[in-house]
């Protein structure tokens, strides 16, 4: 007896194998699930960087000791002049002593004090100094991370300039790394647990935004403890 086959029944087989037949030859000929990749990392660096892969890494490691400790160093401003000049004028004081990057005013800041209290609690930990001011003592925090805030090393130390870099991000880039080597290098070498009490020097930057000199928080590159 014949079989016959209607309409819908053609549709019904012939259509599923069809889809099949074509899936199989697109997969074999390589056109089916051959992922491409647009860009190696490099190259998608370059693109977020403006076009040129900016390694800030090795910017660092270039200056950090040749030239942001010494200037750490040596232009670091003693507390009780920095403030009391900034408390008269802090125009006048930001034209002498600091850098104004956006605005805000960058200084180096030397000083030395108790460690009343030491607060890990955050991932932007900070110890606490009383440094002696006009006879009285005045509450400094300093970053001790691990994440550093901020931008005020890379604009106080006033060599690196915005017009060195292609694009923002690099700018950005190097306080990011900056800081990073604050916690690295500089952090990282305290005993944190037992600092409270001590005498601490620091030599470190700051940025002024007008508010009260209570309110200051520096981030440090030189650490004595005594």
């Amino acid at each position: 007896m014949a079989i016959t086959f209607d309409r819908r029944t053609y549709l019904r087989v012939g259509v599923p194998v069809l889809i099949v037949v074509v899936l199989i030859v697109l997969y074999f000929a390589g056109a089916l699930a051959t992922v491409k990749p647009i860009a190696d990392a490099r190259s998608v660096a370059a693109l977020a960087e403006g076009g040129t892969v900016f390694d800030k890494v090795k910017y660092v490691d270039g200056i950090w000791q040749s030239k942001v400790i010494p200037t750490v160093e040596k232009e670091s401003v003693e507390f009780d002049t920095l403030i009391a000049a900034i408390q008269a004028d802090p125009k006048q004081a930001g034209g002498k002593y600091g850098n104004d990057v956006g605005g805000a005013t960058n200084y180096l800041v030397s000083f030395s004090g108790t460690v009343e209290n030491v607060d890990t609690s955050s991932l932007t930990g900070t110890i606490s100094v009383n440094v002696p001011f006009q006879g009285t003592n005045v509450p400094v925090k300093i970053q001790i991370g691990p994440i550093i805030l901020g931008t005020a090393l890379r604009d106080a130390v006033k060599f690196i300039k915005f017009e060195e870099f292609l694009n923002q991000m690099q700018f950005g880039n190097v306080s990011d790394e900056l800081n990073t080597r604050v916690e690295k290098d500089v952090v990282s070498k305290l005993d944190l647990k037992s600092l409270t009490g001590k005498k601490i020097s620091i030599k470190g930057a700051f940025t002024y935004d007008g508010r009260s000199i209570k309110d200051l928080l520096v981030t440090p590159v030189v650490v004595t403890v005594e």
